[in-house]
């Protein structure tokens, strides 16, 4: 790791607190969307206990539990019960996933086509900069938005926002560090989803719980929002974008057309790459399933257990340390083993991770949480590895939109398809059911594939090195 000069481990600190900020704007509807449905008044509503009703009765308190109830009149019934928004429903899931995800992944596409066919006039550090404003500004103006349909535009603006991120990220990491630190400057970047997650239950329950000046779950929005501010004025002013000796290439990638779309074709339809998109399509679909559903779950089966710092400490933990753990012992294996090797240690630790899945929906916290903690240790490897296999197999002038275009369909179907958990919820009459069939399910089926897209690079390898053994 004798390229972590100061000024690199500067460049990559702001991107990832950047990224640590888009984060934590992507996930703070999923802490607080009961507080802001209520508001709003959104999604679909339920009945609850009233926590300041006190009984003479307390045996009949006792014989009817106010969720078993499925209508307002059914449990207006019941002195103890109130209707009210629960949170749940449709219109959750299109905020938290599709009004998210459709413009995030059509822009990290543009966006990364414009850093690379452009890559000599337009500057990276500048397109960092105004995304981090971008979803900064949307982020603080959700904390004043009064109706539903302001809601989804500034959802859908964040997106744009952070759709910068890893793409440009990313390239800009593959150019500043060498094969034997990337794997774990990629796993430092990759922070930024485990903190900003972590840090979302955090502002979602504590700073709410708070009432800050009297906003309550306005408050996290407007608070989150500050330093991404400043952060954009510092990646805008301090850092410039790192420029390749390589003329020849940035010529070709930015004056022939042709002959980019060609680079990029080659790089992104090799069989390597359509089956990693495979294997990412479940994956990706298992994590924002959990992502999207964490508060919930633990609301809807344990409405009295405190989850926010469990959670925290589980993403901020167990995923950052599983994040750059997976960089680190990736980069040790590629050395020994070639870039197959990368593959086989994503493979391993996202089936070691499917059976914790499991005993975090099963049991109880907070055993539950012992399992997710360890849970996130062995599946969150997958960030970093992924992104640094994409880097090393693709060409250097289309690294931004090969990330971009993975990142789009990876987005399409996996940002998308945790949808289903609503109708697999109403199908099987369970919430934990529909979430063991999409979460460790999908798990297990990614780790399969995986390992079966390491096996066209395990080819590749090994007729380079037979071909290099006859010519020596």
């Amino acid at each position: 790791m004798g390229d972590m000069t100061v000024s690199k481990l500067y460049f990559l600190s702001l991107m990832t607190l950047s990224y640590i900020v888009g984060e934590l704007t992507h996930f703070l509807i999923n802490t607080t969307s009961r507080e802001v449905a209520r508001e709003v008044e959104f999604g679909e509503k339920s009945c609850f206990v009233n926590g300041s009703f006190v009984s003479d009765e307390e045996e009949n308190k006792e014989q009817f539990d106010c969720s078993e109830s499925k209508n307002e009149t059914h449990c207006g019934s019941e002195k103890h019960c109130y209707w009210e928004y629960s949170g749940l429903g449709i219109q959750y899931q299109v905020l938290a996933g599709p009004s998210f995800i459709l413009v995030f992944i059509f822009s990290a596409v543009f966006l990364a086509i414009l850093s690379d066919w452009l890559y000599d006039k337009l500057s990276r550090t500048l397109m960092l900069s105004v995304g981090t404003a971008t979803f900064s500004t949307a982020c603080l103006l959700m904390g004043l938005a009064g109706q539903y349909w302001q809601l989804v535009i500034l959802r859908m603006m964040i997106a744009a926002g952070l759709s910068v991120c890893r793409p440009v990220s990313g390239g800009l990491i593959a150019e500043l560090f060498s094969a034997s630190s990337r794997g774990v400057a990629n796993g430092i970047f990759s922070w930024g989803v485990y903190y900003g997650y972590g840090l979302a239950f955090v502002f979602g329950i504590y700073i709410t719980r708070a009432d800050v000046l009297g906003y309550g779950w306005r408050a996290p929005y407007v608070l989150a929002a500050l330093p991404g501010l400043v952060l954009a004025v510092l990646l805008a002013t301090t850092v410039k974008d790192p420029r390749q000796k390589d003329t020849e290439a940035t010529a070709k990638a930015s004056s022939d057309g042709r002959a980019y779309f060609r680079t990029l074709a080659r790089s992104f339809l090799s069989p390597s790459m359509l089956i990693l998109l495979l294997a990412a399509f479940f994956r990706h679909t298992a994590g924002y399933c959990w992502a999207y559903n964490t508060r919930l779950f633990f609301q809807t089966y344990y409405p009295h257990f405190d989850i926010g710092l469990w959670t925290f400490s589980a993403s901020v933990f167990g995923g950052s340390f599983g994040v750059f753990a997976g960089g680190f012992f990736s980069d040790r294996l590629v050395q020994v083993l070639g870039l197959p090797s990368r593959l086989w240690l994503l493979s391993a630790c996202t089936l070691l991770a499917a059976p914790l899945a499991v005993g975090t929906l099963y049991f109880p916290p907070p055993g539950a949480f012992g399992c997710l903690i360890v849970y996130y240790f062995f599946a969150e490897t997958w960030f970093a590895v992924l992104f640094t296999v994409i880097v090393e197999i693709v060409d250097p002038e289309v690294r931004s939109t090969c990330i971009a275009i993975f990142l789009f369909l990876m987005n399409l179907v996996g940002g998308n398809l945790p949808v289903i958990v609503a109708p697999l919820r109403s199908y099987f009459n369970d919430y934990r059911s529909a979430l063991y069939l999409v979460w460790p399910g999908f798990l297990t089926i990614s780790a399969f594939i995986f390992l079966l897209s390491s096996l066209p690079l395990w080819i590749r390898e090994k007729k380079i090195n037979k071909q290099y053994s006859v010519n020596k």
